[in-house]
């Protein structure tokens, strides 16, 4: 059985990676979706799919932590502060 992460700050980190892949490979879509301040709703299934795998790899108490979706939004939406939106 592999071992899932029970600490926050491992489980955080490995958030951090999988919120910073959807970035990089999606970059002019979520550019894009900046501007039109849809950011969520055209992400959503590399969301979602994101959101299964750190399940799989994250124990129940520290997936009820929301440690991805605090991270998505600092990746996703944080991050990309320097892009010129309406939303900001």
């Amino acid at each position: 059985m592999i071992k899932k992460f029970d600490n926050p700050d491992r489980a955080r980190r490995y958030a951090k990676t999988v919120a910073s892949d959807i970035k990089v490979y999606n970059m002019k879509i979520l550019e894009k979706a900046l501007m039109e301040d849809n950011v969520f709703e055209v992400l959503e299934e590399q969301i979602n799919e994101a959101r299964d795998t750190y399940r799989s790899k994250v124990t129940d108490e520290i997936f009820d932590m929301n440690i991805l979706d605090r991270v998505l939004v600092d990746v996703l939406l944080y991050e990309m502060r320097n892009v010129k939106s309406p939303i900001w």
